[in-house]
């Protein structure tokens, strides 16, 4: 079933579905002891709306944390570990003309 019309609104069976969550998530928030984790159902669901109308405003909405929502639809993306980068590269420069000739740079590279 189509959520949104043509324009972007929302369409009545998302507002509903949005409201009777809200409902449902504003009753646990009033009776939960400090600590508590908003239980699993409610997630599901606050994702299954998420899909239909954007992340966003289903967080928005429902009063969740954007990224906590993100994971559970699995959105969020792995970040890759930075491959280390050498801290310093010593370039070989041309040989001497000489082979007595000893080059001494400074450390501000004089």
């Amino acid at each position: 079933m189509q959520t949104r019309s043509t324009k972007g609104a929302l369409l009545p069976a998302a507002c509903d579905a949005l409201d009777d969550l809200a409902e449902q998530l504003n009753s646990w928030r009033s009776t939960r002891r400090p600590g508590d984790r908003i239980p699993e159902l409610i997630w599901k669901a606050a994702a299954s709306l998420a899909r239909l109308q954007g992340l966003s405003s289903t967080a928005t909405a429902l009063k969740l944390n954007y990224y906590d929502l993100q994971r559970r639809l699995g959105l969020r993306r792995k970040s890759k570990p930075t491959p280390s980068l050498p801290t310093f590269v010593e370039m070989p420069g041309p040989p001497p003309t000489d082979p007595r000739t000893v080059e001494l740079i400074g450390p501000n590279g004089g």
